[in-house]
């Protein structure tokens, strides 16, 4: 495959090329995609070009992409226009990837109070330290079970909730 790109008898990869590459590397695929992280400039659209830092971040997922808005905005000492950018936003209504961000957040802060409330337990801490650390935990664990029936409302598979590892 690489022997093929390199003489250009390819011209392209399809996304299984390219995770099989990029874990043949070892390397995240975003890297492959953007090699000049984290700031050279990448056309992620046609006319459309970002910092590789902000195409990662908008590839994986963790915000919308970097736009020019031309809405009339001007310095208020010389009147110019100056221009503007603003991140659009991602349709809440279709972005599952946020909702598994903050899905996986709230499993990551539910373990680490459980760990501590544990600890806790273990070493005799004060009542009103391991009350602190339940309630921590129990508000953890009620994001989670939120996060998880929402996303099964949108017919997204989760088990349990819990992802592995």
């Amino acid at each position: 495959m690489i022997s093929d790109l390199e003489t250009g008898r390819r011209r392209g990869l399809d996304v299984a090329d390219l995770l099989t590459l990029a874990a043949a590397l070892d390397v995240a695929p975003a890297q492959l995609l953007f090699p000049d992280l984290p700031r050279g400039t990448v056309d992620v659209l046609p006319g459309v070009s970002q910092e590789s830092h902000d195409a990662v971040r908008w590839v994986g997922g963790e915000s919308g992409l970097l736009m020019l808005e031309e809405s009339g905005w001007s310095d208020e000492a010389t009147g110019q226009p100056v221009p503007v950018f603003v991140r659009r936003q991602f349709d809440v209504r279709r972005d599952r990837t946020t909702l598994t961000h903050e899905w996986h957040r709230s499993i990551t802060a539910m373990r680490s109070a459980r760990k501590q409330l544990q600890r806790a337990l273990e070493n005799n801490e004060s009542p009103d330290q391991i009350e602190a650390l339940e309630i921590i935990y129990e508000n953890a664990l009620k994001q989670t079970a939120a996060h998880r029936d929402t996303m099964a409302g949108l017919g997204m598979t989760v088990g349990d909730g819990l992802p592995r590892g």
